[in-house]
């Protein structure tokens, strides 16, 4: 059974379609399937696998994601990656009284992806269309306004 990979550019353009038509999907099987029957219109050989889209998704400006996780009760080291999108973790740090520095855990620098040093695990995605267009960072900025 012969298959083809669509290239980033049209992965985006049919996710951008796809997730404009249902504004928003509760799964990352959801968005496959549908993702997948939006690029067999073009190819009916092309197929994409579920963390390439994710690791889109994840990152379009036009979509908002909410990650679901569950935390794992073993401390195990990140290695400085994201598990969502693969991208650089940074520390978030807290300065104590005595003036030292305690890390409380990592924040993705690409996607919405934080953790304490409890680890959280990703279980379930939901993505919805942010007609806007904002970046990652300026939704954060706005959910922080309104605390």
């Amino acid at each position: 059974m012969p298959y083809s990979i669509p290239d980033d550019e049209y992965l985006k353009e049919a996710l951008h379609r796809v997730i404009k038509r249902n504004k928003g999907i509760s799964s990352l099987k959801k968005l496959k399937k549908l993702v997948i029957k939006e690029l067999k219109i073009k190819n009916p050989d092309y197929t994409v696998s579920s963390e390439r889209l994710r690791k889109i998704a994840v990152t379009a400006p036009f979509i908002d994601v909410t990650i679901e996780s569950r935390r794992n009760d073993s401390i195990k080291d990140l290695k400085g990656r994201c598990p969502v999108c693969d991208g650089l973790l940074k520390k978030t740090k807290n300065e104590t009284i005595f003036g030292g520095t305690v890390t409380l855990g990592y924040k993705c620098m690409r996607c919405p992806y934080w953790t304490t040093l409890q680890r959280r695990i990703p279980t379930r995605y939901r993505f919805e269309y942010d007609k806007e267009g904002n970046s990652h960072e300026d939704r954060l900025q706005e959910r922080n306004k309104d605390k």
